[in-house]
C-alpha cells in the first residue's frame, strides 16, 4: 500500500567486525529481514547497504552459523579517462593541454578518485603554467607525495594502506609475500584466484584485478610501497607468528606451542641483534628454558657455570694487569702517563666485563622467577638472591657516582622489582611489609580519567567519567570529593602554586576549583568536549583544547579571566593535548593527525616537530626536551632549542599511548594497550615494570619523583613506589632474614 522505500546506509563496516564483542547477532537480523520477503512483501521496501573494507564471508566470525552470502558484492573501480574528463574545466588556465595533463595524472593515479583529485589540487595550488607535462608533473608528484610521503598523507590514505598492508595478524608473512610476486610481475600480473590473501591486498586498495590478474593499483602506490620496503618488514616478521599467538591465547601455559630443536635455533638466530617485544622475549625464553629444564632445576650446574666465568674473568684480568704492567715498564721515561693510561686501561676493562656479568646475572634471575611454575614459591626464593647478589655488585660498581641515565646495566633493578611484585601477590606473604609498596584508591564510579599530584605536597587528585574530583592523602585516604556536574571530567590539572585545581569537560566547560570542592570560576569553551588543559610555569595562564575548537589561551590572574589569544590555532579537528614548555617559551599541541607543532606564543607562529606522535610530555627539569611515542612503541627524546633528535628506543608496547617524563628527569614512563607500565632511563634501558589487569588511562610522577600514580578504567588508582636500586636492595634483604636458607647465600651483601 505504501510504494516508499527504506535504504539503509552502513558505513565503516569492518570497524564493527573490530568490536570486543559478538556482533554476528546484527549480521542475522539483516539476514532474518531479507529472509522475510518470501512471506511478507512489505521487506522488499528494506535494502540495507554496507559500506567497508571487507568481504561477505568475513562478515560472519562464528563458523557454525550460515555464512552472510546474501546480496551483491560491489567493487569499485578508479575513474577511466572518459569518466574524468569533467575534470579538464579545471585545468585549463594552468595548461595549454590540459587533456594531455589529465592523461599524464591518469598515468601516476590510474584513476584512483582520492589520488586523482588531490594531484589536481597540487598543480592547482602550485599554479605554474604547465608545458611538458610529462617531467613537470613526475616532478610535482615525487616532490610532494612520494618524497617523505608519511608527512604529507593529509588527510590520511597512504597511511591508511600501510596499515592494513602490515597489519601483523596471522596471514601477514603470505600477504607480503604475495605483494612482493605482484611488484616482482607486475607486467604479467599474478593470475586472481580470491583467496584470503588476494582479497585484503584487492580491499586496501593497493592491488586491482585486471583481466583475472592482479596488479598493483597505481604508480604512486608501487613507488612508496616498494620492494625493499616488503623485505625489510619481512625480516622483522618472526617466523613462529603462529606458535607464539596459539601459547599466548593458552594464557602462556601450554608447552607443546614452544620451540625446540632446529625451529628454536632459526627462531634465536633470526632473533639476533633485534630489539623484540615483551611478548617475543617471553617466548624466545620459555622455550629455552623448557629445553634447558634440567638444568634450570638443577641449580648446582649453574653455580658450576658461574665459578668457571668468574675463574675466566680472574684469569683474564691478571693477564690484562701483566700486559698493562709492561706497558707501564716500557714507557718508563714518561711514568705518570703510563700509570695514569694503565690505570684507565684496566678500569675501563673491569667496568665493561663486570658489567656483562651483573647484567647476565641479573637476567638469569628475571627468567627464573618470570619463567618457571612452582606452586610453593620456590622459584621467586631461588632467584632473590641472585638478584640481590647482582645488585650489590652493580651498586658496588657504581657507587653512586654515575647518573642513572649512564649505569652499565640495570636489569638487576628490573628483576628485584619485579620478584618483589611478584612475592607481593603471594598469599602467604599477605602480611609482609612489602603491600606498603602499593596502595590502591577505590572511590569512582566507571573509568578513572586523569590523576595528579599536587605540586611538592602529600596528596593528589583523580578525576573520571563519573564527573567527580577526589583528593587523596598517601596513606589512600579520601580528604575531599564532589561533583562537577561537566558530565565527564576529561582532564584535571592542579595550578602551580598548588592552591587550586582545573578540569576540563566533556561539556564544554573549565572550571577552577579550590581544594575544598569551592566552585572559583567557570570558563564557557564550546558546545563540543574540551579534552585538554594546560597552566603555564607562573601561573598566569591557562591553555585550552577540544574537538573542533582553536586552542585557547585565558589569563587567569586578571579578575575576571580574560583569553589572551583566541586563534592560536583553527584546524576544524581533534586536538589531542595542549602543554606550556616549563621554561615558557612554547605551547606544544598535539593534533588527531598525530602531528606536534611548538608554537611561539609572543608571535603567533610555530614549527612543527619531524614525528608522528600519539603522546608526548617536557622534562621540568630539563626545559628543552620533550619526550614523544609513536603508535608503534618507539620512544623520542627531542632538543628543542635545536630542533633536534637526541635519542630513541623501543618500548616493547605494541601499542604505545602515554609517555611521561619524572620530574627529576631520570626517568621515563610508557603505557601501551597491554596495560603494562615501564619505566626506563634516558639511554632506553628498563628499570621497572608495572603490570595491571585493566586499561591504563593516566599516568603521574609524584615532585620528589618517588611515587607513581596510575589511573584505570574500572574505577582504581594504584599509588605505588618507585624503588631505587639501594631500596630494592634493603627490601629484599629484609624479606629473606626470616628465611636463613636463602639469607645465609647473600648475607654478605645484606650486612650492610
Amino acid at each position: 500500500k505504501n510504494p516508499e522505500k527504506y535504504l539503509i546506509f552502513i558505513d565503516e563496516i569492518d570497524s564493527i567486525l573490530a568490536l570486543d564483542f559478538p556482533v554476528d547477532d546484527f549480521f542475522g537480523f539483516i539476514r532474518s529481514c531479507y529472509n522475510k520477503r518470501a512471506n511478507n512483501q512489505e521487506y522488499n521496501r528494506l535494502t540495507f547497504a554496507l559500506l567497508g573494507v571487507s568481504t561477505p564471508q568475513d562478515l560472519c566470525q562464528d563458523k557454525n552459523s550460515t555464512p552472510f552470502n546474501i546480496g551483491i558484492a560491489i567493487e569499485l573501480t578508479g575513474f577511466k579517462f572518459d569518466e574524468a574528463l569533467s575534470l579538464v574545466d579545471g585545468l585549463v588556465e594552468i595548461c595549454q593541454q590540459p587533456e594531455e595533463v589529465l592523461k599524464e595524472i591518469l598515468s601516476w593515479t590510474n584513476g584512483q578518485p582520492f589520488l586523482t583529485q588531490k594531484v589536481c589540487k597540487i598543480i592547482i595550488e602550485n599554479g605554474v603554467f604547465i608545458v611538458n607535462p610529462k617531467i613537470e608533473l613526475e616532478e610535482m608528484i615525487k616532490s610532494q607525495i612520494i618524497h617523505n610521503w608519511e608527512t604529507k598523507d593529509i588527510p590520511e590514505h597512504l597511511k591508511t594502506i600501510r596499515d592494513r598492508l602490515f597489519r601483523k595478524d596471522q596471514r601477514i608473512v603470505r600477504r607480503l609475500g604475495l605483494y612482493k610476486q605482484i611488484l616482482q610481475n607486475d607486467l604479467a600480473g599474478i593470475v586472481a584466484d580470491d583467496s584470503p590473501e588476494q582479497m585484503e591486498l584487492r580491499l586496501s586498495g593497493l592491488v586491482v584485478r585486471r583481466d583475472n590478474k592482479l596488479t598493483v593499483a597505481n604508480s604512486i602506490y608501487a613507488t612508496i610501497f616498494h620492494e625493499e620496503m616488503i623485505n625489510e618488514e619481512l625480516e622483522k616478521l618472526p617466523p613462529y607468528s603462529t606458535q607464539i599467538k596459539a601459547w599466548l591465547h593458552s594464557n602462556c601455559e601450554d608447552k607443546s606451542y614452544l620451540l625446540q630443536g632446529e625451529d628454536l635455533q632459526s627462531a634465536l638466530i633470526w632473533a639476533a641483534g633485534k630489539s623484540l617485544r615483551n611478548q617475543d622475549f617471553q617466548f624466545l625464553t620459555t622455550s629455552q628454558r623448557l629445553v634447558l629444564d634440567a638444568q634450570i632445576e638443577a641449580l648446582e650446574s649453574t653455580k658450576i657455570e658461574t665459578k668457571k666465568a668468574q675463574a675466566e674473568v680472574a684469569k683474564a684480568q691478571q693477564k690484562a694487569k701483566r700486559w698493562i704492567s709492561i706497558g707501564s715498564a716500557i714507557l718508563g721515561t714518561s711514568l705518570v702517563l703510563s700509570i695514569g693510561f694503565s690505570l684507565l686501561a684496566y678500569q675501563r676493562f673491569r667496568l665493561a666485563q663486570s658489567s656483562r656479568e651483573i647484567e647476565q646475572t641479573g637476567t638469569d634471575a628475571l627468567l627464573l622467577a618470570m619463567f618457571k611454575k612452582s606452586t610453593t614459591n620456590q622459584a621467586l626464593l631461588e632467584a632473590l638472591p641472585k638478584a640481590i647478589s647482582a645488585g650489590q655488585r652493580l651498586k658496588d660498581l657504581v657507587n653512586n657516582n654515575i647518573p642513572l641515565a649512564e649505569y652499565p646495566a640495570t636489569r638487576p633493578i628490573l628483576a628485584l622489582q619485579m620478584i618483589l611484585d611478584k612475592l607481593d601477590e603471594q598469599k602467604q606473604f599477605e602480611d609482609s611489609f612489602l603491600q606498603k609498596r602499593k596502595i590502591i584508591l577505590q572511590g569512582h564510579q566507571g573509568a578513572v580519567t586523569s590523576v595528579k599530584f599536587r605540586p611538592n605536597q602529600d596528596i593528589l587528585a583523580s578525576a573520571g567519567v563519573d564527573g567527580k574530583v577526589i583528593i587523596w592523602n598517601f596513606e589512600g585516604e579520601k580528604i575531599t570529593e564532589w561533583q562537577t556536574e561537566q558530565k565527564s571530567v576529561n582532564s584535571l590539572i592542579f595550578h602551580p602554586n598548588g592552591e587550586y585545581l582545573a578540569t576540563a569537560g566533556s561539556d564544554g566547560t573549565v572550571k577552577i576549583w579550590n581544594l575544598l570542592g569551592k566552585k572559583l570560576y567557570v570558563l564557557e569553551i564550546s558546545q563540543t568536549e574540551v579534552n585538554s588543559i594546560s597552566f603555564s610555569v607562573d601561573g598566569k595562564y591557562l591553555a585550552t583544547s577540544g574537538i573542533d575548537i582553536p586552542v585557547q589561551i585565558w589569563n587567569v590572574s586578571s579578575s575576571p579571566i580574560t583569553i589572551l589569544s583566541d586563534s592560536i590555532l583553527n584546524d576544524n579537528g581533534l586536538i589531542r593535548a595542549v602543554s606550556f614548555s616549563p621554561n615558557g617559551n612554547f605551547l606544544a599541541t598535539l593534533d588527531g593527525k598525530s602531528t606536534i607543532r611548538l608554537w611561539n606564543i609572543s608571535e603567533n607562529q610555530f614549527k612543527t616537530l619531524d614525528v608522528q606522535a600519539i603522546s608526548m610530555n617536557f622534562s621540568i627539569s630539563q626545559p628543552q626536551l620533550l619526550l614523544t611515542a609513536t603508535s608503534n612503541g618507539v620512544v623520542e627524546l627531542w632538543q628543542l632549542s635545536k630542533g633536534k633528535l637526541m635519542n630513541n628506543f623501543q618500548s616493547l608496547h605494541l601499542d604505545t599511548k602515554l609517555v611521561s617524563f619524572s620530574p627529576d628527569g631520570e626517568l621515563i614512563a610508557t603505557v601501551g594497550i597491554d596495560s603494562i607500565v615501564r619505566l626506563w632511563n634516558l639511554s632506553g634501558r628498563q628499570i621497572s615494570q608495572f603490570e595491571f589487569m585493566e586499561n591504563v588511562i593516566s599516568i603521574s610522577f609524584s615532585s620528589d619523583s618517588k611515587k607513581i600514580a596510575v589511573a584505570g578504567s574500572n574505577g582504581k588508582v594504584w599509588l605505588r613506589s618507585v624503588e631505587n636500586l639501594d631500596e630494592l636492595l634493603s627490601k629484599g634483604c629484609r624479606f629473606l632474614v626470616g628465611k636463613p636458607n636463602y639469607f645465609m647465600r647473600v648475607v654478605e651483601f645484606c650486612q650492610s
